[in-house]
């Protein structure tokens, strides 16, 4: 087991931050409030999803998200803990009547964590960057829409654009605003409740209160990400009190040891965590969509979700989670039919098929990939198992696109959108697709865009441009004198400011 963090770095953050917070939540969904005095302690937090790098903007890795967004670096909007889009360094914003021009009204005395003053000028360098030809935004596309970027004073932002965007406040959660010109992504470049301290790739990433921050102060002096690589390790963190929380359990198996004690408090939620198996559409055979119907048919997935989850986690056939209002069930389009995928393989021409699985290492993705081998080889495919680390995915198969198959967890909220981008890593490519979602943005009425995203979600379901295996349940495992943390994780962020420690 690790070390516990608690450093000179800790210390420090306990002797400069006695500063009690008051007042202030982020959203309903959360597991309590405050209480007196729980400001002044640290809260330290166990996960298994270690960011691969601090640089905001980009797509590929989850971790930075988690513990960075709304924490330390925040953008003109944020998703909220329940998943609703909720001004952030915007106060407010109008929409023309055509709905072509966006002015937002920037917060007023709003410093970066080095002092300076926050302005429009910050706002559209971020915007600019994410949205420049080399970016490598997630959402790039998507923030595509933006054709001009107009700073008239130094409190407001006026966005013109090429057609009305539905969309555009919930993809602007995703530009974390950072200084004007500052390429060096310093640590001192966030406008959050916290500011960043310190991290120790594979160990810890600390965060501290940030008191000169604009809005309602966080309520705990400052968290401590502790990083595993097993879950056995976090579990056992938590139970010696080195931890006071673990944002995801990922195996009921864990959950044995605390249930029934009163020391601990399990909550059960929802998630948007997709666990999905892709296949590089540009490519030979998963260019022709019976073989990859074919391949979904293969699968098991209720045995695939027992075998982690036991009766956890939601069976699922298309990206999109319950929770959004574009869902329709699709579980059973592509239910497990080993008949039919050998008749579909058959018609497709395609005999001896092999390929690879490119999948980073772990207890659970061993398993899932074990149970897609064993499903496969029954419909006569041979697949060969590739285990590759967080680093090696990012660049060979997000960046590069190098690859056969692969399996991810897909953490983000409503990026069915996804699937209308041929240049994503799985580069699906359906002009009808492309023009829903187009059409869906900028609809006239939110009954629009649903009625049209929903046709979009049937069809992926049905031509299987992945395998979507399950949807995770959200288990979170806290000492009972921890509260005020989300028990759902509909958002990229784990907003941390609430989270306090009673006495």
């Amino acid at each position: 087991m690790r070390s516990r963090l608690f450093p000179a770095a800790a210390l420090a953050l306990a002797a400069s931050l006695a500063l009690a917070a008051c007042g202030g939540g982020s959203g309903s969904t959360d597991a309590g409030g405050s209480t007196p005095g729980a400001s002044e302690a640290e809260i330290v937090i166990g996960s298994t999803n270690e960011p691969t790098g601090l640089v905001r903007n980009v797509g590929g890795s989850s971790g930075v998200s988690q513990t960075m967004t709304r924490n330390v670096f925040e953008g003109l909007t944020s998703v909220d803990v329940d998943g609703a889009v909720i001004p952030t360094l915007a106060e407010s914003w109008d929409a023309s009547e055509d709905g072509l021009t966006l002015t937002f009204h920037l917060q007023t005395d709003v410093v970066f964590h080095d002092g300076t003053p926050f302005t429009s000028a910050d706002v559209a360098w971020s915007i600019s960057q994410a949205i420049a030809p080399e970016s490598k935004s997630a959402r790039k596309a998507d923030l595509s829409v933006i054709q001009d970027i107009a700073t008239p004073d130094d409190g407001t932002v006026v966005l013109t654009l090429a057609r009305r965007s539905q969309a555009l406040p919930f993809y602007l959660a995703s530009v974390t605003i950072v200084k004007d010109g500052d390429t060096e992504l310093t640590s001192d470049n966030g406008t959050g409740p916290y500011r960043f301290a310190e991290w120790t790739q594979g160990d810890h990433l600390t965060i501290e209160r940030f008191d000169d921050y604009w809005g309602e102060p966080a309520k705990n002096i400052g968290v401590t990400f502790r990083f595993f690589k097993d879950t056995t390790a976090l579990n056992n963190a938590l139970l010696t009190g080195d931890l006071d929380l673990v944002i995801a359990e990922d195996s009921p198996d864990q959950l044995v040891q605390f249930e029934g004690n009163p020391d601990f408090t399990i909550t059960e939620g929802t998630s948007t965590t997709k666990q999905i198996w892709t296949f590089n559409n540009r490519i030979a055979p998963f260019s022709d969509v019976r073989v990859r119907q074919a391949l979904y048919k293969a699968l098991d997935r209720d045995k695939i979700r027992s075998a982690v989850w036991d009766s956890y986690g939601t069976v699922i056939g298309s990206m999109v989670p319950p929770t959004d209002d574009w869902f329709v069930d699709q579980a059973d389009v592509h239910a497990y039919d080993p008949a039919a995928a050998k008749a579909l393989l058959a018609e497709a021409g395609v005999t001896d098929l092999a390929f690879s699985l490119d999948y980073v290492a772990g207890d659970n993705n061993e398993t899932i990939v074990q149970l897609i081998k064993a499903d496969l080889a029954a419909v006569g495919v041979t697949l060969n198992l590739n285990p590759i680390d967080d680093a090696t995915w990012y660049q060979k198969i997000y960046t590069d696109k190098d690859y056969e198959t692969t399996l991810m967890g897909h953490v983000n909220p409503r990026d069915l959108v996804w699937y209308a981008n041929p240049d994503f890593y799985w580069g699906y490519n359906n002009a009808d697709v492309q023009q829903w979602v187009a059409d869906a943005d900028q609809a006239a009425t939110t009954d629009e865009q649903v009625a049209l995203l929903r046709k979009v979600n049937e069809t992926i379901g049905l031509e299987a441009p992945s395998a979507w295996l399950y949807l995770d349940p959200q288990i979170r495992v806290a000492r009972s004198d921890i509260s005020g943390f989300p028990i759902d994780q509909v958002t990229e962020s784990f907003y941390v400011a609430d989270i306090v420690r009673e006495g």
